[in-house]
Order: structure tokens, then sequence, then C-alpha cells
């Protein structure tokens, strides 16, 4: 298990957070390595290719994603694929939810992951350090998007 954890602050009021997050395809380019993306089901189904290098190996998963919305403040993510060259299982659980900090907000980002196969031998140190580094940049993608924005320049 892979824990997922970030808390970002965020330059936006809580109703232009919760918007950023249904522009699905922005919201996808502040995902590291994501692309591919496709509505199944607006609002609720999405599916989605994710490519990377972890650890000595060059990934591609295929995710189906689905969301389940508590609007305005909660999201509950699920996403499950199978790395394309390794065969590898791959799944999220996450649990996104917004709380409204003066002119900004807090996004909060809460749940695990699970890999298996070949990547799996890489150990749960390098995976976790891998989620990490994936989160901090999605972090910051997502900051600065927000603040391109609200400077009414061109987004990430």
């Amino acid at each position: 298990m892979i824990d997922l954890r970030r808390d970002i602050d965020l330059p936006a009021p809580a109703g232009d957070v919760w918007a950023a997050l249904w522009d699905v395809p922005a919201l996808a380019r502040c995902i590291p390595g994501c692309g591919d993306v496709e509505t199944i089901e607006e609002g609720r189904r999405y599916r989605a290719t994710i490519r990377d290098k972890v650890g000595p190996f060059r990934i591609g998963v295929l995710l189906e994603v689905s969301v389940d919305p508590s609007p305005p403040t909660t999201l509950a993510v699920s996403a499950t694929g199978r790395d394309s060259v390794l065969g590898s299982p791959v799944s999220v659980d996450l649990m996104v939810t917004l709380d409204a900090r003066g002119a900004g907000t807090r996004l909060s980002i809460a749940g695990r992951g699970d890999v298996g196969g070949k990547l799996a031998t890489l150990g749960q140190a390098v995976i976790q350090r891998k989620s990490k580094n994936v989160l901090d940049q999605f972090a910051l993608n997502l900051e600065q998007r927000l603040r391109a924005g609200s400077d009414g320049a061109s987004s990430v």
C-alpha cells in the first residue's frame, strides 16, 4: 500500500478551485505524465493514460477513473488499470476535500494506492518516493494554473 496524502494551499476561493477540478482536460495537464483523457460519463467516469518512469521501468497505465462528487467540497476518486508493458496492476483511491481559508482554499488529498507485478518489485520506498514527487508536482502545477487564471494569463 502506498500512502497518498497532501495538503495544497491554493490562492483561489473554494468555488474557483471546485470549478478547476471539473475542467478535466486542464486538470489532467496538472498531473505529471497524464494524457489521452477521455470522458466516458460526464462528471462520473473517465479514462486516461499515465506515462512515466518509475525506477528502471517506463510505464504506460491506462486508467479507468470513477468520480463520486459531493458538491461543493468533496470528491471520491477511484482509478484502476494495468501497465501496458509490464502488466502490473495499479489502483488508487482518493478523497479530495476543499476547505475555504480566507481568500484561498486548502485542497486536501488523502488515500492509498497499490501496485503489483514487476512494479511492486521496486519496493515500497521507491514507489512511495515516486508517489510523493507526483503529488508535489501536481500541487505546484495546480497552484500555477490557478494563479495564471486569477491573473488573466494562460493556464498550465
